[in-house]
């Protein structure tokens, strides 16, 4: 029987772990396709561009900047651009498909494995419970959530916090109780206890104190009223050296020997499947942060683009010298060249000295 829990329990960490892959696949396609559709808005940008400063060349009786054969040639090379976009999503696409075909055979294997094996019932609710971690919206969040579960899970389980090592650093990132936090600060303080031993150690369990395995800790958590704790280790082996999660999950009780084996084994895997979600909601977060800043980037460039485009109609210069008269008004106004090259394009007022740029400053464009 010991078997098949274990050959359960396994099938579905792999599948927790390929759900997370599968989320990381989607906030990746996210990101490219707003990429794709940024590359879209941009192109029609230019287009349109091309098309005003033709027809107001056609009405100053000026020969286009272009001849047919360059802008058929720059016609076509945008119009190659756009399919292999479109391409590019056709693939997302199937891949997609693909994944949400993976992820229903998934569950149905689980729900026959649950079918076939009660005593598997277990991993599955903490299937759920990761599942409901994972639907948190920032990293402090989940470890919250998982402190909670924590309490609510694991019989004996009063108060629960979590140890974060960040570059050699202890902190608590998130705690159920003032006790538990005061429990893991004279830890850091001591530089000993189950919490830091966990951090190396997939589980290390405390009957009572004080113990001799932390004889500077002595009987401290006992002032904050702990008597007893057992804590987890959150993340797998190396985490500490690929820039990922490593930290401790630890739980409390006001009684000695509050947790038996069977609560410790709880434990266990709670935090076996905490240390999934944790990890997938912190990438998760960067993925997020980089399609954001990749958004920005781009739109940046785009107004900017669109801003010299104006300066060299305006005023028939060089995107060189569009470029050096945006950097003076920035400079001039203190402020960011994005926000002046916003408000040329959306109202058409612009502050330089037009001297520089060879028109009187009573010219009324």
């Amino acid at each position: 029987m010991w078997a098949a829990d274990k050959r359960d329990f396994v099938a579905d960490h792999r599948d927790a772990i390929a759900d997370e892959r599968d989320a990381q696949a989607d906030a990746r396609d996210a990101v490219a396709d707003e990429r794709d559709h940024l590359a879209d808005d941009r192109e029609a940008a230019l287009d349109e561009r091309e098309q005003r400063l033709d027809a107001r060349a056609a009405q100053l009786g000026l020969p286009p900047d272009h001849t047919p054969a360059e802008r058929a040639h720059a016609a076509a090379q945008r119009a190659d651009a756009r399919r292999l976009r479109d391409q590019g999503r056709q693939e997302q696409e199937k891949c997609r498909t693909e994944r949400d075909k993976a992820s229903a055979a998934r569950k149905e294997a689980a729900k026959r494995r649950e079918a076939a094996t009660p005593d598997t019932r277990l991993a599955m609710v903490f299937a759920e419970i990761a599942q409901h971690l994972y639907a948190a919206d920032t990293f402090d969040e989940v470890l919250l959530r998982i402190g909670r579960a924590a309490v609510s899970t694991v019989e004996g389980c009063q108060m629960a916090s979590i140890t974060l090592n960040e570059d050699g650093v202890f902190r608590t990132a998130a705690s159920t109780h003032p006790a538990a936090t005061k429990v893991d600060e004279a830890q850091y303080q001591t530089n000993e206890g189950p919490c830091l031993d966990a951090i190396d150690d997939p589980l290390v369990y405390a009957p009572s104190f004080p113990d001799d395995r932390w004889p500077t800790l002595a009987s401290r958590p006992i002032e904050s009223g702990v008597h007893s704790a057992v804590s987890y280790r959150l993340a797998g082996p190396g985490s500490r050296t690929n820039g990922s999660l490593a930290g401790s999950l630890n739980s409390y009780a006001t009684t000695s020997r509050a947790f038996s084996d069977q609560a410790q084994g709880i434990g266990l895997v709670l935090a076996a499947h905490a240390s999934v979600t944790a990890r997938a909601v912190r990438e998760r977060t960067i993925l997020e942060q980089l399609g954001r800043q990749l958004h920005q980037a781009l739109s940046s460039r785009d107004v900017i683009s669109q801003a010299k485009g104006i300066l060299m109609e305006r005023f028939r210069i060089t995107p060189e010298d569009a470029f050096d008269a945006l950097r003076r008004s920035s400079q001039r106004l203190n402020r960011k060249l994005r926000e002046v090259a916003e408000r040329l394009t959306e109202t058409g007022e612009f502050v330089d000295d037009q001297s520089t740029l060879g028109v009187p400053s009573s010219d009324p464009r």
